[in-house]
């Protein structure tokens, strides 16, 4: 229980951090993924997720009126959920527990897109007004107090759905390695393959002239690294 409440508390205070407070950066999937990993007693396993995902959603960003998916929550639930399931398997958080809690929880960043939508064409928009009346009759503090409530439901929506989706990966991504053994090798494959895509999309998202030949560029090397590093790992493991 005590991963769960930690991973709500962080997932909410990203959730906050990427549109309101601080915006230091600290909700992207790069730095949360580790974040999370730390919180959870494996930061290795974080950065495993963390990294790629960051390539993945390198040009969502949420600044002004744009509703990018959202990075923080769909980092948090599958860093959670990879790493709790590796908890459970005994392996900690491997790029098999990664692909298939990838698979599980990362709907969760559209969910949250979604309701990020609502949030800001209803709640926000009539906590604005409000905001701009206490104002006018000179109730700053109150005003304040209203920012804060604008910030109160997208903390409560992550914190409620990252624990959520790495629940759903925990109970999901165990069961399903043991009962097929043979499946982690090709999830291994399968998560080079994301994490060469991942790359690629990094590359598409500097939106330069040339960006095609980077963005295939980079999904080859990242691919071929990948392959030479799985085929390493066939070689010396028993």
């Amino acid at each position: 229980m005590g991963s769960y409440l930690a991973l709500a508390g962080l997932a909410g205070l990203a959730a906050v951090e990427r549109k309101g407070f601080l915006q230091a950066m600290l909700s992207r999937p790069v730095a949360l993924g580790p974040i999370a990993g730390l919180a959870l007693g494996d930061a290795a396993g974080g950065l495993l997720v963390g990294a790629p995902l960051e390539l993945l959603w390198l040009g969502s960003v949420n600044l002004g009126a744009a509703l990018p998916v959202h990075e923080a929550l769909g980092t948090c639930a599958v860093a959670g959920g990879a790493i709790l399931a590796g908890r459970a398997l005994g392996t900690g958080a491997t790029p098999a527990t990664a692909a298939l809690a990838l698979l599980v929880a990362a709907p969760l960043a559209l969910v949250g897109r979604r309701l990020d939508r609502l949030v800001e064409t209803d709640v926000n928009e009539r906590l604005a007004d409000r905001a701009e009346r206490l104002c006018s009759a000179g109730a700053i503090a109150a005003a304040v107090r209203t920012n804060l409530a604008g910030l109160a439901l997208p903390f409560g929506i992550a914190a409620l759905l990252a624990p959520l989706g790495a629940a759903a990966a925990r109970f999901v991504v165990p069961p399903v390695l043991r009962a097929l053994p043979g499946l982690e090798r090709p999830l291994e494959a399968g998560w080079i393959a994301f994490t060469a895509f991942a790359a690629a999309a990094g590359a598409k998202a500097l939106r330069a002239k040339g960006a095609p030949a980077v963005f295939l560029s980079a999904f080859a090397a990242t691919a071929v690294a990948g392959a030479t590093l799985l085929f390493w790992r066939l070689e010396v493991r028993p």
